[in-house]
């Protein structure tokens, strides 16, 4: 098990004081900052990603997360206002390449949600990832975050892309623990045991603790799991003392005991 990773999301946009992005506990392998994305002229936005927090804090948080051995990436998703099918890529992918040397992450995380049209979904996220890989080179990591399975467009984007994806994260956070087992099996297809799962803190839609470990301890060859959020970590979500979630996790992916607060 000791071999699993953890990931968690920090969302900028929360306002959780008590869960500021440098708070992130030690033991987590990788934090993602939520969300960047697109404008209408294709650039990069990171106004969302700083609705609470100023930039140049966050960068700080960045450099003192990074500093503990906790990788940083930021997440991609589209707006209602601006979807991937009415992006240029080669635009985005400079403003992206800015962003990226800018705030001196280690890559970038692809959220598979978008309100965009049926028949171009699967060709656009397959460009998206294409102009990501193109950006980050082969030094750092993109992944992949999903849950519609079967029912979706994944197929389609996996088959094409999956030997540029560092790893696949579920958010089915709603699931019972069997759904999340088959749909993991669904996506081991594509991404063998590169796959985190994805569990909830708090309501509405959390993922309750006891199925949280019985998610951990099942198919110790799984990448690991993913936590959303770790600002929603604290009794104002969760009704139970901070880091209660991610303290779960490590306790049964690493077989940790209980930390606190650094």
């Amino acid at each position: 098990m000791g071999n699993q990773i953890i990931t968690t999301y920090w969302g900028g946009y929360f306002n959780s004081p008590k869960q500021t992005l440098d708070k992130c506990p030690k033991y987590v392998d990788v934090v993602i900052l939520a969300f960047i994305g697109p404008l209408p002229n294709s650039t990069v936005e990171t106004t969302f990603l700083c609705s609470k927090y100023s930039k140049e804090q966050i960068k700080e948080w960045i450099k003192e997360v990074q500093s503990r051995g906790t990788k940083v990436l930021m997440s991609i998703l589209d707006t209602p206002q601006t979807h991937w099918n009415t992006v240029d890529f080669n635009i985005f992918g400079n403003s992206l390449q800015e962003v990226m040397d800018e705030w001196g992450v280690d890559g970038f995380d692809i959220d598979a949600e978008s309100g965009m049209p049926g028949n171009v979904f699967a060709d656009k996220f397959i460009e998206l990832i294409d102009c990501v890989r193109n950006v980050i080179g082969n030094d750092k990591l993109l992944t992949y975050t999903c849950y519609t399975g079967a029912g979706g467009y994944d197929e389609a984007i996996l088959t094409a892309s999956k030997d540029k994806i560092d790893f696949l994260q579920t958010m089915a956070y709603f699931d019972s623990f069997e759904g999340m087992r088959d749909l993991y099996n669904y996506y081991s297809q594509f991404m063998n045991n590169n796959i985190c799962i994805g569990v909830k803190a708090g309501n509405p839609e959390g993922t309750p603790l006891e199925e949280v470990i019985k998610i951990c301890k099942w198919n110790s060859n799984k990448k690991g799991i993913m936590l959303w959020t770790m600002n929603r970590d604290n009794p104002s979500f969760t009704q139970q003392p901070e880091w209660t979630w991610a303290n779960t996790i490590n306790y049964n992916i690493k077989q940790r005991p209980y930390l606190p607060d650094i």
